[in-house]
């Protein structure tokens, strides 16, 4: 059943965004991306979709990842409600399927708020039939070109992961860090770096990955080409690989992406969208941010 929805949310996200004319439809996207990595093929489709009614709000993300013949699959979304101008509490929902196992469904409550440059929201997420709770706060803080974002996250009471950022978005031009660690310290982490160009309808991008302890020594490099053949829809080429000591991998990528919209109805999904601004695409194929409703945006990462 969940693969059913899986497909229903993403399509419906490419339809419901084209209408232009429906004006509730506050952000809709869908991105469909391939990599090849050593001797394995990647396969990751995702739909998001933002909707509003007068106080109300709906938002949907589905996530489905075929990772060499194994498939992930993931559905989540809030229903909320805007109490007072720019303060709305929300229910959260969402349903995990692997490959081994019953699928897992999620529940919690968060509440948010969103003023002129900033946003903060708080939310509980249990994990049914696993006796396993996460707090996590976000937030962000817009001035001129620039913004700072942060994430913290309790996994059920005795662990802890946080996340920090900046991102610079000067239109032709974009500049992005950000930083993950455990409560055991900052080089208990990973650092990621990524800067953007360009010039017309093309434009190139470079990031790097690499872990706190060993900074710059470690970690994974990666460059990309992209297209913008409208407003709304994007073409990438990258290439991805390590260096140092971490598992040696090369990784190349295409990516065709849709998407309009202004921003996010969620301040999580705001912070979220932020961090992965500088990340590499070692995220991309594993299945760490299939848990990011539950754990957070700052999630811990693939070393």
């Amino acid at each position: 059943m969940i693969k059913t929805s899986l497909l229903a949310i993403t399509g419906a996200t490419v339809a419901l965004a084209g209408a232009a004319q429906a004006q509730e439809i506050t952000y809709g996207s869908a991105d469909l991306s391939y990599y090849s990595v050593e001797d394995a093929d990647v396969l990751r489709l995702q739909g998001d979709v933002d909707y509003m009614i007068n106080r109300f709000s709906f938002t949907g993300t589905a996530k489905a990842v075929d990772y060499d013949g194994i498939d992930l699959y993931t559905l989540n979304g809030t229903i909320g409600y805007e109490i007072t101008p720019g303060f709305t509490g929300y229910v959260k929902l969402g349903a995990f399927d692997f490959p081994y196992g019953d699928t897992e469904y999620t529940y919690g409550l968060g509440v948010d708020y969103i003023g002129n440059a900033f946003g903060v929201a708080f939310e509980y997420t249990t994990v049914d039939d696993a006796d396993f709770e996460t707090y996590n706060l976000n937030g962000y803080y817009a001035f001129g070109a620039s913004t700072v974002f942060g994430s913290a996250s309790s996994l059920d009471g005795e662990f802890s992961i946080y996340g920090l950022g900046y991102d610079y978005d000067a239109g032709m031009f974009g500049a992005s860090v950000s930083t993950s660690f455990t409560e055991d310290g900052f080089d208990y982490g990973f650092t990621s770096i990524a800067g953007r160009y360009d010039f017309g309808q093309f434009g190139v991008k470079a990031n790097v990955l690499t872990v706190n302890d060993d900074m710059f020594d470690d970690g994974f490099f990666g460059i990309a080409g992209t297209y913008a053949v409208n407003d709304a829809v994007s073409i990438e080429i990258g290439y991805d690989t390590s260096f140092g000591d971490v598992v040696d991998m090369d990784i190349f990528s295409l990516s065709v992406t849709y998407e309009m919209g202004g921003e996010r109805a969620r301040v999580t999904d705001r912070v979220s969208d932020l961090f992965d601004k500088s990340r590499s695409n070692i995220f991309n194929i594993e299945a760490f941010d299939i848990y990011e409703p539950i754990y957070g945006p700052g999630v811990f990462g693939p070393f």
